[in-house]
C-alpha cells in the first residue's frame, strides 16, 4: 500500500491545546484511492478546562498526570463526496501569496501546509481568512467538519480522565469562593479603618502622603461593601489611603 501525506491543517486556540489534521492518500493494491484524516488534539481538550490547566493542574503527580496531559489521537476516512471536493481544490486552487494585513489578540490561529515530495507551502491567517484566502478557510472546515473533534475527544477521553477532572474543577471552584471571601474580608476590615480614620481626623485633620499639607479638609469616599474605599486631599485632588499614611 502507497500512502501520501497531502496536507497538514494546524488550529491553535488562545485557550486550548492544538488540533493536528494531516490528510493522508492511500493507494491499495486494487488500484482504488482513499483518503484519510489522522488527527491529534493536545490538552486543554477545550476552553472549559484552561482554568484548570492553569489553575490547579499543578497539584496532580505521576499516573494522574499523565493521563490528564496525554494527547488524543484518532483517523477518520474522508466520505467520497468531501474526499472529491477537497481533491479538486489540491488541483486547481491557487491562493494569493501575499495577504491584507490583520492584527488581534485572543483568537484562534490557523496553518496549513502542502507538501510534494522536497516542495512545500504553508498559509497561516488569524480567525478569519483573508478574502482572498477564502476557499483555504472553505477546505479547513471541511476537514475541521470531517475530524469532528468534540464528539471524539468527549467520547475518547477514559473514566479516569473525566473523574480527575471533575475533582480538579471542584477544586479550583472552592478555592476561588475562599479567595473571594478573603478579599471581601479584606476589603470590609479595610473600609472599617478607613471610617475610623475619617471620625478620628474630621476636627484634628491629618498630613496628605502626597503633598504634605496637614488638613482636615479632605473627602472621604466610601465603596463599601464592594471595593475599598479612599481619600482625596482637596488641597492637591490626589487619593490615598490608610496604609499611605
Amino acid at each position: 500500500m502507497d500512502r501520501e501525506d497531502l496536507l497538514v491543517l494546524k488550529e491553535n486556540p488562545s485557550f486550548e491545546g492544538e488540533l493536528s489534521i494531516r490528510l493522508r492518500e492511500e493507494h491499495e493494491s486494487e488500484g482504488r484511492t482513499k483518503y484519510f484524516l489522522i488527527c491529534q488534539k493536545n490538552p486543554p481538550l477545550s476552553n472549559d478546562e484552561f482554568s484548570i490547566f492553569a489553575g490547579v493542574l499543578g497539584r496532580v503527580v505521576g499516573r494522574n498526570h499523565e493521563e490528564i496531559t496525554k494527547s488524543i489521537n484518532w483517523q477518520r476516512e474522508v466520505p467520497p463526496l468531501e474526499a472529491k471536493t477537497i481533491t479538486t481544490f489540491l488541483e486547481h486552487q491557487f491562493a494569493t501569496v501575499v495577504p491584507e494585513r490583520v492584527e488581534g489578540l485572543d483568537g484562534t490561529t490557523y496553518t496549513l501546509l502542502f507538501k510534494r515530495g522536497f516542495n512545500a507551502v504553508q498559509f497561516t491567517w488569524w480567525c478569519e481568512p483573508p478574502a482572498r484566502w477564502q476557499a483555504l478557510g472553505e477546505l479547513a472546515k471541511t476537514l475541521l467538519g470531517i475530524a469532528d473533534v468534540a464528539s471524539v475527544t468527549a467520547a475518547q477521553q477514559s473514566i479516569q480522565r473525566k473523574r480527575l477532572m471533575q475533582q480538579l474543577q471542584t477544586e479550583l471552584s472552592d478555592e476561588r469562593t475562599r479567595l473571594q471571601s478573603e478579599r471581601e474580608e479584606l476589603i470590609r476590615t479595610h473600609n472599617r479603618r478607613c471610617r475610623e480614620l475619617a471620625q478620628s481626623t474630621r476636627n484634628l485633620g491629618l498630613k496628605c502622603p502626597n503633598c504634605g499639607v496637614h488638613t482636615s479638609d479632605f473627602r472621604f469616599i466610601d465603596k463599601g461593601p464592594v471595593a475599598k474605599s479612599y481619600f482625596i486631599c482637596k488641597a492637591c485632588g490626589r487619593s490615598f489611603r490608610p496604609e499611605d499614611l
